[in-house]
């Protein structure tokens, strides 16, 4: 154990670069999905150790509640980023370290998960460099919830306990592992109940003691998950838009090719790509390695006449049954997975099966190790060497190797001045408004990080209806009409973005807001970010209703009220 955690300590380390060496200066800020994701990890990390009870109402889509359930709520990714917050304050270094974890305790599990299938614990470390770094991982560096792949061995290393002494107690911890893979990545969770299915059907006897301790499982897993899902399906239907639910149909777009499973971001493997590209164009980057593969095969030859020969048909299931699975509707077994496996359709993106494909080759590579090294001892540690110059991504920032992460530009003088005043709902500008650039909200839900304020913006899988019909109109804020809906919105504090905006927009925006002058106090004006305070709200669509209407004093009493209600709440949680 200790080994396998300094082994993958080092590895995270060396492999992620700069996630650990520069952890609260960069992030997957260039994608709207990165910044998504840091913004989520980090409000779960920071409501956690302050007001827990309000965990899913997020700052985002005010006044709307619940907008955490929105999307996936990464509450394990957050639970890790705890201690990172709390050290640092700082966004970028909770979601860093949450995944730097994250990746060790794969790599940790993914060891230990092989040691005990094998009996070598050169094996476990080979297979766990295989599997934790697989070009898989290091493609989804956008998205938190799928570098959360410690479930799957946790899952399997409780399995196999469990299968070897069932009992009680085992099943209720294989229950347990299942339901924390699941709050990890609710596509993850769905995978691994289906590799638990296989596997178990697989180890099938005629013992009574191994079915109680597998209904034990289901039982466990499905009582700690029930709260949450509870939860969860609520606040999306408090939203007002009808559930989710996509068709075998809709899946086609994110399954897998062919050339998707010979496609990588590895610095080894590019050579490849142009002429793969000239065959046929991948769809997603799925590509175990050529290390596993080759392996893997070696494995499945060197362990079927063993023992082992149960387990090699366990993995060896798992890696065509998700292989098959991961090309979608067209393959035809993911519309059986889909017509018998509640919680499917809520996967749209069959070619995520893939990770589980990597798994389970990973796993079987772990056998072909282990027959080596009763000869060459030397042997495995050469392969990891091999592995990691294989598996090692190169990015032009970075070098090799590195993941490609970007460096945050400074805050500006707006956002720190922000995140010094009273608590107030924030509306931020540009506001997109066209449905295909809605996902840009996710800018100000980054920034939103170094303030926390409550934000009208927002974006999830799942945006109210009346957000859509808001923003097409609010764009245009200050005018009469738009003011109402701020006024609606409870709306404190404007910000505009200004340097996203060209010349000819600044100077409409600018004579829109001194027609609106006794409406708006400037508190920071500066090439970067120009932000206001509402002072008044017109009584009607004239700007110079301003002046007769509700006076900064009343403004500021009222808001001194919902700042004294939010830290009254923030006591209770």
């Amino acid at each position: 154990m200790l080994r396998a955690t300094l082994v993958g300590g080092v590895l995270v380390w060396l492999l992620t670069a700069p996630t650990l060496t520069l952890p609260a200066q960069v992030g997957r800020i260039d994608t709207n999905d990165g910044r998504h994701g840091i913004w989520n990890v980090a409000w779960v990390a920071r409501t956690l150790t302050t007001q827990p009870r309000r965990l899913l109402d997020a700052n985002i889509f005010h006044p709307h509640t619940g907008t955490l359930a929105y999307s996936e709520m990464n509450l394990v990714a957050g639970a890790l980023a705890v201690p990172w917050y709390v050290l640092t304050g700082e966004p970028l270094a909770a979601t860093n370290g949450a995944i730097a974890v994250a990746l060790v305790l794969a790599f940790v599990l993914m060891a230990g998960l092989v040691r005990g299938l094998s009996g070598s614990e050169a094996a476990g470390l080979v297979a766990a460099t295989a599997f934790t770094f697989c070009p898989y991982v290091s493609a989804r560096t956008a998205h938190v919830q799928l570098l959360m792949i410690l479930g799957f061995p946790l899952v399997m290393l409780a399995f196999h306990r469990t299968a070897a002494q069932p009992s009680v107690p085992r099943g209720v911890m294989l229950g347990a592992s299942l339901a924390f893979s699941a709050l990890a990545c609710g596509y993850y969770g769905i995978f691994a109940g289906l590799m638990l299915a296989v596997a178990g059907l697989v180890a099938a006897r005629l013992d009574r003691r191994y079915w109680t301790a597998l209904l034990a499982a289901v039982a466990t897993s499905a009582i700690l998950l029930g709260p949450v899902y509870v939860a969860f399906v609520r606040a999306r239907a408090a939203s007002g838009v009808p559930p989710l639910r996509w068709l075998p149909e809709h899946a086609r777009e994110y399954s897998a090719n062919l050339s998707a499973y010979l496609a990588s971001g590895a610095f080894a493997h590019s050579w490849w790509l142009d002429a793969l590209a000239g065959v046929q164009m991948w769809k997603d980057v799925l590509f175990p390695g050529i290390g596993v593969v080759l392996l893997a095969a070696m494995g499945v030859r060197a362990a079927w006449c063993t023992p082992h020969r149960r387990v090699v048909l366990i993995y060896g299931l798992l890696a065509v049954t998700s292989f098959w699975a991961s090309f979608g509707p067209d393959a035809g077994l993911y519309r059986l997975i889909y017509l018998l496996v509640p919680g499917t359709a809520l996967i749209r993106a069959p070619a995520r099966f893939a990770i589980v494909v990597t798994f389970a080759l990973s796993v079987l590579a772990g056998f072909a190790v282990a027959r080596f090294e009763h000869r060459w001892r030397w042997l495995p540690a050469l392969i990891v060497c091999l592995l990691v110059a294989e598996l090692g991504v190169r990015t032009p920032q970075w070098g090799w190797p590195s993941w490609p992460l970007h460096v945050r530009p400074p805050l500006t003088a707006a956002d720190r001045y922000l995140a010094r005043l009273p608590t107030g709902v924030v509306l931020e500008f540009p506001f997109p408004y066209v449905r295909n650039d809605l996902h840009n909200h996710a800018r100000a839900m980054f920034w939103s990080t170094y303030h926390w304020h409550p934000l009208v913006n927002g974006y999830s899988d799942l945006i109210p209806a009346d957000f859509t019909d808001m923003a097409v109109q609010i764009r245009n804020f200050p005018d009469g009409t738009t003011f109402e809906l701020a006024r609606q919105r409870h709306v404190r504090y404007v910000l505009w973005r200004i340097d996203r905006y060209d010349e000819a927009s600044r100077r409409v925006l600018q004579q829109r807001i001194e027609a609106w002058s006794s409406c708006l106090m400037p508190l920071v004006v500066e090439p970067d970010g120009w932000l206001y305070q509402v002072i008044r709200w017109p009584a009607d669509t004239s700007p110079g209703s301003c002046s007769s209407t509700l006076p900064a004093s009343d403004v500021d009493r009222r808001a001194g009220e919902r700042e004294e209600h939010d830290q009254h709440g923030a006591d209770e949680g």
